[in-house]
């Protein structure tokens, strides 16, 4: 029997050597894999947080944009209606003409107008007699929805010298002007 055990012993060392050959092998192969699958899950996550980090960074620059906008928005509001203002006041400052300042205006507009003919002159009402002392040669005659300055009525021609037309007029040559000096930055 000895032959036998020492066969068998030869068998069994033989084969707990495999196994553990093989067991060692299957422990380094998942060993990889686990170490694998590791690396993977940390590429996973750093491509996540890049991902992620780039997506607020967008969205960040997005509300800031946004925000920059409003307040731009805002801010020419804001100057509009000191725009607004300072064209109401100039209308206000005209309207507020006394009699003398506003002949002296008339007669200056009047010497500057090329007429054909003799024409007709339209006024505020409470202005007729005092224009009418000081242009002798023209019609006069009264509208009470003129609110100031004054209409020129030339044949087929009109000359509207309302103060509420000049000003608008003038608005659209001298709005960029005015703006750049109101608000300098």
């Amino acid at each position: 029997m000895s032959k036998l055990e020492n066969l068998t012993k030869k068998i069994l060392d033989d084969a707990g050597a495999q196994a553990e050959a093989v067991k060692e092998n299957a422990h380094k192969k998942s060993e990889v894999v686990i170490n694998n699958k590791i690396k993977e899950a940390h590429d996973r996550k750093e491509k996540i947080i890049e991902k992620a980090t780039t997506e607020s960074e967008m969205m960040k620059d997005r509300v800031v944009s946004s925000a920059e906008l409003k307040v731009r928005d805002e801010k020419l509001k804001a100057k509009q209606k000191v725009m607004d203002k300072v064209f109401l006041m100039a209308k206000e400052s005209l309207n507020g003409l006394d009699d003398q300042d506003y002949i002296s205006f008339l007669k200056s507009t009047m010497d500057k107008t090329q007429m054909k003919g003799k024409g007709s002159l339209l006024v505020p009402r409470g202005y007729k007699e005092k224009i009418e002392s000081v242009l002798k040669d023209m019609e006069v005659s009264e509208d009470d929805d003129l609110e100031s300055g004054f209409i020129i009525r030339d044949e087929d021609v009109i000359y509207n010298y309302t103060f509420d037309s000049l000003v608008d007029e003038i608005r659209e040559e001298l709005e960029g002007e005015i703006a750049k000096n109101l608000f300098q930055e």
